[in-house]
């Protein structure tokens, strides 16, 4: 009975401890499984921004070109913070608060207004939430364990913060405490009846053990659809076999946690690229091209816009049917991506229009027309579809980073104008854009002035490799 009461309080101290360390690892943990259930949810409703990991897969910072909550945002969106807000609350259970960034007052609730406050920043006000957190933080009156994700630009300048609870300090801490509570309790009762339990265990232990270790095994190699036996039983096999039925229940929910996060990688899969070909689409053009823009103006890296548009795609599509017409796009896009280098990017846009987007090495005219040539080969050769055989071409237009465009929009516009131009010239051939060049056939003789006044600056072919 001594060796007894000495183990038992050297289990009940080292007990609290462990329920305490227990206690805080969960809180941990779902802090940030409700910040990445929020940072899922924002990527979803804002498909411009993008996101940093950690080697966890934890995403610890947002980024944004402009604030989530200003008035750009909410017209592109149609979500203004608080439907965004309540959309997360609802999925998290819990409060969320998406805060801006002051540099005079810290961080302030876009809603409420208030100054938002951690508990224990030792290194200023506001500081921790500067950078991916988890803790206690005061919001209005009452303080939270948090999970917080720092929103920056697309030059790292910080914007703000979007908060997410697991609930109030004070609820947290009852629970714990009511916790240590009973398992003070319990430990007394058992140390008051071991004897009597002793004594049963000797009797019964020997039946339910080899079919728990079996349910043991069977956790162990992932197979989680028996239900434990025994836990009906009032007794530590009782608690045993419940303790197992935990272990077998939290496999079962972290299996559906994985396939959760396979979902959600799916989906910002699918939603940056184009599902019948797999070429990265509209949304992954523009933050591809954005992207290079920045480097264009931190780095002075050069790259080109090449608009592909098949010609006679739509006689195709229309006398043979839709799925002769996607089997061609489908090779067509095959052709286009082992044309591209490694720094190259090959997006369809929609439709039968196809876009490259070059990086360039050296001479930026020189690599455009060698790109632009292989193309024009690529998709002059024979298609095979459904068994039956179709020759088209492709019309290019070239825009060319930054002396054509500074922005998105100027870039795609030129070498639009640029593609409308090899349209005009019989299809089958590729142009620079020209200052000029407007969609009216009066521009188009203007346009082909340039070839010779300007060879920097437009260029054509009526076949692979022959320039005019």
């Amino acid at each position: 009975m001594l060796g007894v009461l000495i183990a038992y309080s050297v289990g009940s101290g080292a007990g609290f401890f462990e329920v305490k360390r227990i206690s805080q690892t969960q809180w941990f943990k779902q802090a940030a499984t409700n910040s990445q259930i929020t940072s899922y949810i924002i990527r979803n409703i804002y498909t411009s921004v993008a996101v940093k990991s950690n080697s966890e897969g934890q995403v610890v910072s947002i980024e944004s070109e402009r604030p989530l909550w200003d008035d750009e945002s909410v017209i592109q969106t149609g979500f203004n913070p608080a439907d965004m807000l309540t959309l997360v609350s609802t999925q998290t259970h819990n409060p969320t608060w998406l805060l801006y960034y002051d540099d005079k007052h810290g961080f302030i609730d876009t809603q409420t207004q208030q100054q938002v406050t951690i508990t224990d920043d030792n290194k200023g006000p506001g500081f921790a939430l500067k950078e991916y957190y988890r803790g206690f933080a005061t919001v209005g009156c009452k303080e939270y364990f948090v999970g917080s994700i720092p929103i920056v630009n697309l030059s790292g300048k910080l914007l703000g913060a979007v908060v997410t609870s697991i609930g109030e300090r004070d609820a947290l801490l009852e629970i714990h405490n009511q916790l240590l509570n009973h398992t003070l309790l319990i430990l007394v009762l058992i140390l008051g009846a071991t004897v009597v339990v002793v004594n049963w265990l000797v009797r019964n232990l020997f039946r339910p053990v080899p079919r728990l270790i079996q349910a043991v095994s069977s956790i162990a190699d992932e197979k989680t659809d028996q239900v434990t036996p025994f836990q009906s039983q009032e007794d530590e096999i009782g608690e045993l076999a419940r303790a197992i039925e935990k272990l077998r229940v939290a496999m079962v929910e972290r299996g559906y946690l994985q396939r959760m996060q396979e979902m959600a990688l799916k989906m910002e899969y699918m939603a940056h690229h184009d599902s019948l070909t797999l070429l990265p689409n509209r949304v992954a053009y523009r933050n591809s091209i954005d992207g290079r823009l920045v480097k264009v103006k931190t780095e002075g890296t050069l790259f080109n816009l090449l608009l592909i548009d098949l010609d006679n795609f739509k006689p195709v599509n229309d006398t043979y049917g839709h799925v002769v017409g996607d089997e061609l796009l489908v090779e067509s896009a095959t052709r286009l991506s082992t044309l591209v280098s490694s720094g190259d990017t090959a997006i369809r846009l929609g439709g039968d229009e196809f876009a490259i987007l070059q990086q360039v090495n050296c001479n930026q005219i020189s690599e455009a027309e060698a790109l632009a040539n292989k193309v024009l080969h690529a998709l002059n050769a024979p298609f095979n579809c459904s068994g039956h055989t179709f020759a088209i071409s492709s019309s290019i237009g070239i825009s060319c980073a930054p002396q054509h465009g500074q922005t998105r929009e100027d870039l795609f516009a030129h070498a639009d104008l640029a593609l409308y131009t090899s349209k005009n010239f019989g299809r089958n051939c590729f142009h620079f854009y020209a200052n000029g060049m407007t969609m009216n056939h009066e521009a188009m003789t203007v346009a082909g002035n340039y070839f010779d006044q300007a060879p920097g600056n437009a260029r054509v072919t009526t076949e692979p490799g022959k320039r005019k």
